[in-house]
């Protein structure tokens, strides 16, 4: 298993709970990949270095992952179907 990170924006204009629901989302995601989160830290409210749409705020979190780069593709299909996140990127750590 490879060392990955997952770099995560999420829109700040939802609620607490519509945040909360994506990230738990993510998560079961991400064990139904047989990913393992190994560290999870949470940057909370940033301005963004430009503007995505019409926000200029992000709600940042980074996942450090152990996971098999193949399911990537796949867990990127479902990440991109949900509205909160903003953006996101996996990023292969090398050892």
């Amino acid at each position: 298993m490879a060392k990955y990170e997952l770099m995560l924006i999420v829109d700040t204009s939802i609620t607490e709970e519509q945040r909360s629901t994506s990230i738990a989302d993510l998560k079961a995601l991400l064990e139904k990949n047989e990913a393992k989160i190994t560290k999870e830290d949470v940057w909370w409210d940033k301005k963004m270095a430009y503007k995505i749409g019409k926000s200029d705020r992000g709600f940042y979190i980074l996942f450090d992952l152990e996971m098999n780069g193949k399911s990537i593709k796949e867990m990127s299909k479902v990440i991109n179907l949900d509205k909160n996140i903003v953006r996101y990127m996996f990023t292969r750590v090398d050892a």
